[in-house]
């Protein structure tokens, strides 16, 4: 009789665990920028991309054996990934590159540098009286967009946000916040409370006196409000 001879073990992966893992990541990998810290969301932007790619040729493209292609791979994607950074983070931090030009953010410099100018001196050589602030007028063209005109978190553009934009006539929204924090969330966004970080930082377009203006302005919509 031949001699039979045991099949090897065959090399078994845990596709499971694996899939598992390459999930969490995703979670981690979504909620990192929602933190507001920049490291955090670079590392969960790059970092765990990295880990997940290497799990995907590891594993699913059976990769795990040939380390040598495996290393080439990994060596030569990172190397495209800092050529790309290094050709074109020079263009995107200014308003021109080699290749490019920001015309509507130079137009915007210029713009604001004849109204600097108007504002300096009339022709009769004495300044000009600058547009007054309408706290009204600027919520209605900025904030109105999310919150609505009535400040019940209706605005257009606030329909398919998730969460949605908050509703300044509910009572409850005002049972923590005060002026303090109403001005900080319109200076430094909401991420800065802990809040979502679809409300952004307008601290760099207006003055703290403006944005005390608009403060104000935000609880008149509140629902015990004298006005």
């Amino acid at each position: 009789m031949p001699e039979i001879h045991e099949p090897h073990e065959a090399h078994h992966v845990n596709y499971k665990k694996i899939y598992i893992t390459l999930v969490c990541l995703l979670i981690v990998s979504v909620l990192g920028p929602f933190v507001g810290i920049v490291w955090v969301t670079l590392i969960t932007a790059f970092g765990i991309a990295v880990v997940k790619a290497n799990l995907v040729i590891q594993n699913f493209m059976h990769l795990k054996w040939e380390k040598r292609i495996m290393k080439w791979m990994l060596t030569t994607s990172l190397i495209l990934l800092a050529l790309f950074m290094s050709g074109v983070s020079s263009d995107v931090m200014n308003h021109e590159g080699d290749n490019w030009e920001n015309v509507a953010a130079k137009d915007a410099v210029q713009r604001g540098l004849a109204i600097g100018t108007a504002a300096e001196a009339s022709p009769e050589g004495t300044p000009e009286v600058a547009e007054e602030f309408s706290a009204q007028n600027t919520f209605n063209t900025i904030c109105a967009q999310c919150h609505g005109r009535a400040g019940d978190g209706t605005g257009p553009a606030g329909a398919a946000l998730d969460p949605h934009p908050a509703n300044f006539t509910d009572p409850d929204f005002w049972t923590t916040r005060d002026m303090d924090r109403i001005r900080n969330v319109i200076t430094n966004g909401a991420a800065s409370v802990g809040g979502s970080p679809l409300m952004v930082a307008w601290g760099a377009s207006f003055t703290q006196d403006q944005i005390a203006q608009l403060a104000q302005y935000v609880s008149q919509f509140r629902p015990d409000s004298a006005n």
